[in-house]
């Protein structure tokens, strides 16, 4: 009996001792256990906050039952359409979102699935409020007030190119900062005034401090804004066969407008506009017949969207790449738009200004005018325009216009690059044609100016010179992802553009600087544009071009070199 006393006390003993560690590790495991536990009932206390405030701040709390905006969304339907968008029009009410699902079913489905779903709707809810308030506001658009509105662009320009007598060169510079005021008081009563950045280095009216002697190093220019272009016009030829104008723009003659980005599709400028483009102040009268009957405003038509498709969805997916992740936003149906009518089929303008002193030396009366007429149409060839989205020909525009000057030496470029010779030279009349076409995705230009008399004078070299100025272009483009309701080619989307243009008697002439001959007053002979761009967002263009540049042969006085170009474009319109 003793001995198995003796022999079981030991295994007693070392049970002792392990109970009070078993029962430590149980309480170490059970410390544990409630600490997971608390932190899990943090956490779901956190996700239970965070959907309580998702759940009531939810679309369906905030905005007015489905049910009524499906009653009421009919009636807009059905409202005649409206002339134009009226300023100060009651706001749109957001867009109904999907309201929060509280069903028992969703309430047993997992915090986070919940949350995320809540999160994405109120992201896209915000998204829609902002979206709303931008679109309020783009309704009065640009207005300062009930008359005056603004407008105006800002290019910037990097580029490359060669040189008839030297080596390629390399720029980057602002190609065009510009203000736009456009001025309505009626229908009878229009204006425009146009300020327009000049860095005070140009020809036509340079600034700046002088030369430095005796280095003859060019002085620096001066910036500034300036006025470019302003007019007052009394009338409306849409109800009226006459209008008074006055103003300082650029007259008729040829396809150039002064604004160069609605003249031309490419970066840079054909020679015809280059040569013969003439800013004067001038008045006159402007007509067009016969005045469009009176009639009620066509129904609004939804204009379907161009989307670009080379430049904006590559930055797209380069943002995703990096990690970028966009909002999610609601589809807005498209505002429908009212067309216009289309304007009398004939036009034209006769205008006077003074010429400049240097023609007719001491001159005192006004006696140098420019008369312009022309003719426009369009067509869809009887086919209704949803069924034109394949056609290369309809619809259709067309607009040709002749135009008479009295002296064509009174451009800016003709005035400035001639200016020693003017009186030699004196009034030189011309005449310029052009024609503006459209065929489905492709638009056309064409157009030819002239002198149409000799002009005479004796250079620096004491040579005489006979000279006829005359220039011409024609260019082609195409509009990607178009459809029948694009009424201007290049004016959204991607498009691209060849164009080409050419020069006769424009090799220059000789003048005497500092004692040193000096070729003036030349252009070159051919100039070839190959352009493409692409309006990535509304309001912003991207665009490059290849250009070439010929120069008259030696024989007529040139070098007989080709010169090449590359350019870069970002343009933003507002």
């Amino acid at each position: 009996m003793y001995p198995f006393i003796f022999r079981a006390a030991p295994a007693l003993f070392s049970l002792v001792l392990l109970i009070p560690s078993y029962a430590a590790a149980e309480n170490e495991d059970i410390a544990a256990l409630r600490r997971m536990l608390g932190e899990l009932k943090a956490e779901n206390h956190k996700l239970s906050e965070r959907l309580s405030a998702l759940e009531g701040t939810s679309p369906a709390r905030r905005t007015k039952p489905v049910a009524e905006h499906q009653h009421q969304a009919p009636a807009v339907m059905a409202a005649k359409p409206a002339p134009a968008a009226v300023v100060g029009s009651p706001p749109v009410d957001p867009p109904a979102l999907p309201a929060a699902d509280l069903s028992e079913a969703a309430a047993k489905r997992p915090l986070n699935e919940r949350i995320k779903e809540l999160e994405i709707g109120w992201a896209a809810n915000e998204n829609a409020t902002r979206q709303i308030i931008r679109d309020s506001l783009s309704k009065t658009g640009p207005k300062i007030n009930s008359f005056l509105s603004l407008s105006g662009v800002v290019e910037g320009l990097a580029s490359r190119t060669g040189s008839f007598t030297g080596p390629p060169q390399d720029n980057l510079s602002l190609g065009t900062a510009e203000l736009d005021f456009d001025i309505r008081l009626s229908d009878w009563l229009t204006g425009a005034l146009v300020l327009h950045f000049d860095n005070g280095t140009g020809a036509i009216f340079p600034t700046g401090n002088q030369p430095v002697v005796p280095t003859n190093l060019p002085g620096i220019g001066v910036d500034r804004f300036t006025l470019d272009r302003t007019h007052v016009s009394v009338g409306d030829l849409m109800q009226f066969p006459i209008a008074a104008r006055f103003g300082v723009e650029v007259l008729h003659f040829g396809t150039s407008t002064g604004v160069a980005r609605l003249d031309t599709l490419s970066i840079g400028t054909p020679l015809t506009t280059e040569v013969f483009e003439n800013r004067q102040t001038a008045g006159g009268l402007e007509f067009a017949w016969p005045t469009p009957a009176r009639q009620p405003p066509p129904a609004p038509v939804v204009v379907p969207r161009v989307s670009p498709l080379v430049v904006a969805p590559a930055v797209s997916q380069l943002m995703r790449w990096l990690g970028y992740t966009p909002l999610p936003e609601r589809p807005f149906r498209p505002t429908p738009v009212t067309v216009p009518f289309d304007p009398p089929p004939f036009y034209g303008s006769v205008m006077t200004y003074k010429g400049s002193d240097s023609i007719i030396p001491g001159r005192t009366k006004i006696d140098d005018y420019n008369v312009s007429l022309g003719y426009r149409t369009r067509g869809h060839c009887g086919v209704p325009y949803d069924q034109l989205t394949d056609s290369l020909i309809c619809p259709w525009t067309l607009d040709f216009h002749i135009d008479y000057s009295t002296s064509v030496f009174e451009s800016r470029f003709l005035h400035s690059s001639y200016l020693p010779f003017l009186s030699q030279i004196g009034q030189i009349p011309g005449m310029a044609a052009s024609l503006k076409a459209s065929f489905g995705p492709f638009a056309f230009v064409g157009e030819v100016n002239a002198a149409i008399q000799d002009a005479r004078f004796v250079d620096g070299l004491g040579i005489a010179r006979n000279m006829m100025p005359m220039t011409w272009q024609a260019s082609i483009a195409y509009q990607f992802d178009w459809n029948p309701w694009i009424t201007e080619i290049g004016a959204q989307g991607d498009f691209i553009s060849v164009g080409y243009s050419g020069s006769k008697d424009m090799a220059g002439a000789t003048l005497l600087q500092n004692g040193a001959p000096t070729r003036i007053g030349f252009v070159p002979q051919h100039r070839l544009f190959l352009t493409g761009g692409e309006w990535v967002m509304d309001g912003l263009k991207v665009a490059v071009e290849y250009s070439a540049n010929w120069d008259y042969p030696v024989s007529s006085g040139g070098t007989g070199k080709v010169a090449h170009g590359a350019f870069g474009l970002i343009q933003l319109n507002f």
